[in-house]
């Protein structure tokens, strides 16, 4: 009786040291990720000017190319309207179209820069339930595409996951990264977003990854710098202009938090980002 009791004990010993072992590594295993694909160091204000007025520069020439589209297409609408078969008048609004949402996109920039530079990230904070929030930014991108690529798949907890936050910043966070997403991920079918509280029950964790064609190592660490484009020819042709992840970034950071991003060639990429539950 004596030895069943002490082979109880000694078991009961081996089991607690093998789940704290593994707790351990866990915990190492999740402290690493963050340890790596921080943003870089930021940019010194003589950097940041340099690029801000190359930024404009390019703005204020691409701004000509959609206006004057708009401005040709809608005079010879007026001009010739009678003339104009139905197929023509069409396919003249299509092109003002296409260019009125790429020059409300440079507009939408511009006001973003002008927001940075402000240092204008003041939180309205309130409760927010972050499961809710992830499900109705779900819904709102999945209206956007009327195809299934690309998939949406969301891993959240059962029970609420509630936050002290800016609940419109925080849907900024997530468009801007799922819009990173569609915009330079290559041959890219599914966006995962993952959210949960980590180990110490005080840091919420969100993750957003894609299966495209990932990022070079050595771009990693200059993602979040402010106008920087990873493929200025695409970018400028999808119209993006290297601001989202600095929004991103500045976002997070006002909320208590910080972010980091993972990316193999072939592999895709993930995003990371966690902050104070009560920031």
């Amino acid at each position: 009786m004596f030895v069943d009791v002490w082979l109880f004990v000694l078991l009961g010993c081996f089991l607690l040291a093998g789940l704290f072992a593994f707790w351990r590594i866990f915990r190492k295993k999740e402290q690493s990720i963050w340890a790596k694909g921080r943003p870089g160091i930021r940019q010194s204000r003589d950097e940041q000017e340099q690029v801000r007025r190359d930024f404009v520069a390019n703005v204020s020439h691409e701004l000509r190319t959609p206006v004057s589209i708009i401005k040709g297409f809608s005079e010879t609408l007026i001009e010739d309207y009678q003339s104009l078969s139905e197929k023509q008048k069409k396919n003249f609004l299509l092109k003002i179209q296409r260019n009125s949402k790429r020059l409300n996109s440079l507009v939408e920039d511009l006001l973003s820069l002008a927001r940075l530079e402000a240092l204008d990230v003041t939180l309205e904070k309130q409760t927010v339930d972050l499961s809710d929030l992830i499900k109705q930014i779900a819904e709102d991108f999945k209206s956007r595409f009327q195809k299934d690529t690309p998939r949406l798949c969301i891993d959240l907890p059962t029970e609420p996951l509630l936050i002290i936050g800016d609940s419109e910043k925080l849907i900024s966070v997530f468009e801007n990264l799922m819009e990173n997403a569609t915009v330079h991920a290559e041959n890219l079918t599914t966006i995962n977003i993952q959210a949960s509280v980590d180990s110490t029950g005080e840091l919420v964790v969100c993750k957003i990854q894609d299966d495209g064609e990932g990022i070079p190592e050595e771009e990693l660490d200059r993602l979040f710098e402010r106008f920087y484009r990873l493929d200025k020819g695409r970018s400028r042709e999808r119209g993006g202009t290297g601001l989202g992840l600095s929004i991103v970034r500045e976002i997070i950071e006002a909320h208590g938090g910080d972010i980091v991003v993972q990316s193999k060639l072939g592999e895709g990429s993930v995003f990371s980002f966690r902050f104070p539950i009560e920031s």
